[in-house]
């Protein structure tokens, strides 16, 4: 009675029994936000845009500092031919050169004025964001799909519980009226054994309900990123989703597999394999930069570099590089290939997903039209086989009617309304299947 008291579009929590509230569509939106998954990817996006900005760097000016101490224990000897000195012909002077100590500090500056590789990555990077994004939205649309999957399951394993519930309390109160019936000596003992006996069985059944409705809930708190403590309560019932579920216009929407996901990310894969071509050949050109470096050396017999009355050398120079690539041995060339045929092999990809996505698209509209036929059927032999039961219970609480009678038709409604829980997961599935499909990405 509370949860239907509370708004069902969006999630609502008791500070009483810390119990979380979720429609259908709140659930959903809980999930976009706290899905494992999808918070990966949404950090994927972030690493790209990171990405985009270190290789855009790249291009920009560089500095950097340096500072140098040396201290000689042994001075660096060199020798001196002997002749320098008026010694023979042959013979070499040993001489020390140098200071004991030294010290050097400088900057340099430098920055690419052109590399074909540096603009290609430039325009890789931002196509990889774009990349990331797709797959994020990806994670999206499947996350979407697996939450009301795994809330369909929770709410039919909810469904199956209040019908054993009923069942059970029924059968309950005929056991009671039939043993007065049986020491009246209307009945036989087999007929209260019979009655004993699906009372045993429905009891094993609700056994089984309850741990199948435990793993669908766990399940569905997983995909939404709660922890398994956290008491969840569904607001939208069977009931309700069955009737948000618009069989024409779902069959009269027109597919565009051009903007269908899957598709989108193999046109983004494409366009990143263009690029890594285009790199392979831009690895032909040659590469320019530019750099500018200064630096002041100071050289000592005694460590006195503070002192202000000591020299200290400079040495400023700026220059331009220019790297030509002239000869590699074919390795170029060979990239370059292997970048064409990977290329290839995207444009039969794409004729492959063309075609499958078309068949996919026409046998997953078969099967929600068959879904919807399947419960139309179904939904009314429930109804009949109910009916049926309800009256057999009624004959036999005024002792009319047999206990196999009664167990019969039970089991008639019992294969009945599996049937039909069947049918409404397939019919609701199917649904998620096209409109999957049907879902537009920009």
């Amino acid at each position: 009675m509370l949860a239907s008291l509370l708004p069902t579009s969006m999630a609502q929590q008791s500070t009483e029994d810390t119990v979380l509230y979720f429609s259908m569509d709140s659930a959903r939106a809980f999930a976009r936000e706290h899905n494992y998954d999808v918070i990966n990817a949404l950090k994927d996006i972030e690493i790209a845009r990171k990405q985009v900005v270190e290789i855009r760097a790249m291009g920009l000016p560089q500095i950097s500092a340096s500072v140098g101490y040396n201290d000689f224990i042994d001075i660096p000897t060199q020798l001196i031919p002997g002749e320098f000195f008026g010694e023979p012909a042959g013979s070499f002077i040993p001489v020390k050169f140098g200071t004991k100590y030294s010290v050097s500090a400088g900057a340099t500056a430098s920055m690419l004025l052109f590399s074909g590789e540096y603009i290609v990555g430039l325009q890789a990077s931002r196509t990889f964001v774009d990349m990331s994004q797709k797959q994020y939205d990806k994670a999206l649309i499947e996350l979407d799909q697996n939450v009301a999957q795994s809330y369909y399951m929770v709410l039919i394993a909810e469904r199956n519980q209040a019908i054993i519930d009923s069942t059970l309390l029924s059968l309950l109160e005929i056991r009671t009226s039939n043993e007065a019936l049986y020491e009246n000596g209307f009945i036989e003992d087999t007929d209260l054994d019979q009655v004993d006996l699906l009372i045993s069985d429905l009891r094993a059944t609700l056994l089984n309900i309850q741990n199948n409705m435990d793993v669908s809930r766990n399940l569905l708190k997983f995909q939404m990123g709660l922890q398994l403590n956290n008491q969840i309560v569904l607001t939208d019932d069977l009931n309700m989703l069955l009737d948000k579920v618009d069989q024409q216009v779902l069959m009269e929407q027109p597919f565009d597999y051009r903007r269908y996901i899957d598709f989108r990310l193999l046109e983004t894969q494409q366009a990143l394999a263009y690029l890594d071509m285009k790199r392979y050949k831009s690895q032909y050109l040659p590469r320019l930069s530019t750099f500018f470096n200064f630096q002041e050396n100071a050289y000592r017999q005694q460590w006195n570099f503070f002192s202000s009355d000591q020299d200290w050398f400079k040495t400023t120079l700026w220059g331009v590089q220019l790297d030509i690539p002239i000869f590699q041995s074919g390795s170029r060339s060979a990239r370059v290939s292997q970048s064409k045929i990977k290329i290839d092999q995207l444009q039969v990809t794409q004729q492959k997903l063309e075609a499958g996505l078309s068949i996919q698209f026409a046998t997953v509209r078969n099967q929600f039209l068959n879904a919807w036929k399947v419960y139309q059927n179904k939904k009314e032999s429930r109804e009949l086989a109910l009916k049926i039961y309800r009256k057999t219970e009624t004959k036999q609480r005024e002792g009319v009617s047999s206990s196999i009678e009664l167990q019969q038709n039970y089991n008639q409604y019992l294969n009945n309304e599996r049937d039909y829980v069947m049918a409404v997961m397939e019919l609701l599935n199917s649904q998620l299947e096209l409109q999957k499909l049907l879902t537009v990405t920009q």
